[in-house]
């Protein structure tokens, strides 16, 4: 398997993430290919200022949510095909009232946690492969989408987050040994900590001992 990673300047626009798709779908002829792609390029600094301008309770940080909303609306009208167009704008809308509503906490409460800001930093990577994945399936039927944070896990120092390997490992093996697709895309940069899967387990704990 060929592992590719793209940065935020070979997706900086539409032009450079047709240049992307040529290259996997070259690649994808004689290997299968795992794509790692970061955020369009400038987001993840949009987002940045986006999270400290809503804690310092300045209200224009909505003006920065329509500056990453717009360049992504660019990309995709420039990218990809009518028919798939209006699933995919459905698809961002959801991301994008997220994110809003995480700025928007961050303006009411004048505070940027370190979790809170990890979460905002994300999308930029959320957004950039949801918009590459549907493009490249256009070239490449065979391909898929997977969400990174589906199968790396962290601890939970927000910030400085360190990857469990040992869990990671594990479950990127159990994926690829069952997958089928010749591509697979993922967002790079985001992984999800380990702190919910324990939470379950202890709760799942508790219960049987409740039961005795």
């Amino acid at each position: 398997m060929l592992v590719l990673k793209f940065g935020g300047t070979s997706v900086a626009n539409a032009e450079n993430i047709s240049k992307v798709i040529e290259i996997v779908t070259k690649k994808s002829k004689e290997n299968k290919v795992a794509i790692v792609v970061s955020a369009l390029s400038g987001i993840t600094d949009l987002l940045l200022l986006a999270s400290n301008t809503a804690a310092k309770k300045e209200s224009h940080y909505n003006e920065l949510l329509i500056q990453i909303k717009e360049k992504h609306t660019q990309v995709v009208e420039s990218l990809v095909v009518a028919e798939e167009k209006n699933s995919l704008i459905e698809q961002l809308s959801v991301e994008f009232e997220q994110l809003k509503t995480l700025l928007d906490g961050c303006f009411l409460l004048g505070e940027l946690t370190p979790r809170t800001l990890d979460r905002i930093l994300s999308f930029g990577e959320l957004l950039s492969s949801k918009i590459i994945a549907v493009a490249l399936k256009k070239s490449i039927p065979n391909s898929a989408f997977k969400d990174s944070r589906e199968l790396i896990k962290t601890n939970a120092n927000f910030g400085k987050a360190a990857v469990d390997f040992k869990v990671t490992n594990g479950l990127i093996l159990d994926y690829f040994k069952s997958n089928t697709a010749q591509v697979v895309l993922f967002p790079g940069f985001i992984a999800s900590s380990t702190m919910v899967i324990q939470l379950l387990l202890a709760v799942v704990v508790l219960i049987i001992l409740l039961q005795f």
